[in-house]
Formats: C-alpha cells, sequence, structure tokens
C-alpha cells in the first residue's frame, strides 16, 4: 500500500509477490499455507500424533523423512547423496528439505500444515523462517533416549527403513540432543507457542493431552 489509501492495488500485489527482498512475506502470500510444527527425537512418536491431527483436526500433514524417502525412490539427482546422508544419520540440508516442501505445499492452498521432523536445528528454522514465515505454534512430545531406542529397533522389524538399526539410531539420538534442542529455544525466542506432551504414554493419552493444552486444535477437533 505505497499511497497509504488502505487498498492494495493489483499492481503493488504483483510488485509484492515479485519481489525478491520480501520473498518471506509473498511466498506465504502466494501459497497462503499455515504451519504448526511436530517436533521431538527419533522414535518418539511424530507420526502416529500427525495421523490423529490428520483425522481428528483436519490438518494436512508433511514428513521431512518421507518425503525425503519419496525423493531417494524417485531416483532424482539428489537420491544418492540424501540416501548416503540418511544411512549416516547425518541431517540434510535445509535448503533441500524446504525445496522438497515448497513443491508440496503448492498443493494446498490455505491449510494449516503440520510439518514432523522439520525444522531440526536452528539453521533449518532460520531458514523456514526467511523463506516461509514464522509457525503459529510448535507441538514437542519428550520421550527418553531408552524408550526412543526401544521403539526404533522394535519398528525395525517391519520398517524397512535405512535409519532403522542400532547403530544410525544412536547417532540419530546425539544428532537429536545437539541440534533439535537448541532449536526449541529459539522457538521461545521467536515467541512460538510450545506445547509439551509426555511422550512415554499411549497415543490415545498422549493426543488427549494434547487436545486438553492446544487450544489451536482443540478448535480443530470434530
Amino acid at each position: 500500500d505505497r499511497n497509504r489509501d488502505g487498498v492494495i492495488s493489483l499492481t503493488e500485489f504483483i510488485d509484492l509477490c515479485t519481489d525478491p527482498n520480501k520473498i518471506k512475506y509473498s511466498w506465504r502470500l502466494r501459497s497462503g499455507f499455515r504451519a504448526c510444527l511436530v517436533m521431538g527425537g527419533p522414535g518418539s512418536g511424530k507420526g502416529v500424533l500427525s495421523q490423529k491431527l490428520v483425522k481428528h483436526a483436519g490438518i494436512t500433514h508433511y514428513s521431512s523423512g518421507e518425503m525425503l524417502r519419496e525423493e531417494i525412490a524417485s531416483g532424482s539427482p539428489l537420491a544418492k547423496t540424501i540416501e548416503s546422508m540418511m544411512e549416516q544419520g547425518q541431517l540434510v540440508p535445509s535448503t533441500t528439505i524446504i525445496a522438497l516442501l515448497k513443491k508440496q505445499l503448492r498443493k494446498v492452498p490455505g491449510s494449516l500444515v503440520a510439518l514432523d521432523g522439520f525444522p531440526r536445528n536452528v539453521e533449518n528454522y532460520r531458514d523456514f523462517d526467511a523463506l516461509c514465515g514464522t509457525p503459529e505454534f510448535a507441538i514437542y512430545i519428550d520421550v527418553s533416549d531408552e524408550e526412543m531406542l526401544c521403539r526404533i529397533m522394535k519398528r525395525a522389524e517391519t520398517s524397512g527403513r535405512l535409519d532403522d538399526n542400532i547403530d544410525t539410531a544412536k547417532k540419530r539420538l546425539q544428532t537429536f540432543h545437539e541440534q533439535t534442542e537448541p532449536t526449541l529455544s529459539q522457538l521461545e525466542k521467536s515467541n512460538v507457542p510450545i506445547y509439551r506432551l509426555d511422550g512415554a504414554k499411549s497415543p490415545d493419552e498422549i493426543w488427549k493431552e494434547l487436545v486438553e493444552v492446544c487450544p489451536p486444535i482443540r478448535s480443530r477437533v470434530r
């Protein structure tokens, strides 16, 4: 609204959407999505909780891990690099995740989107905030390392996932503590509400706790 008349003209809107200096805002205008983050260590139950968000609250769900595994299966030029990093328990660069995420988010304009497994470190978060905007809130599932390792090894019996083995699981837990936990502090500094859940409970009990403590979810439960 350059002339401050309270109305954004078509020309002003097009200029905003095409100005590279305003990409943080213009991309949100073009996509119209809103984000909540589903966070927790490997095996904490992010995927199960996300399924409940989809079923009971009508929220669109995207898992960074699933997007990466789909990219590997596609045989794209990125596939071998991503596959190698995942096998070693390393984090894939945030620019790669955001590129894949943007491709998916164009399909769901106007939706509240639950992002499972991203951002995983402060760099991820800053890149996401700069390119996609600040998330509305975050959900953090708190589970002990011992419990997460047990769950991962149990899942390994049927999952067929490259990263579901004891050595990689231990590396993933170390990476989680070193990189994801500081992200929670960054979210708090950015005034993003964080709803912390007791991940030792059953999936149904965790869902019940979330509905009780998180107004944005409670208002959407059908």
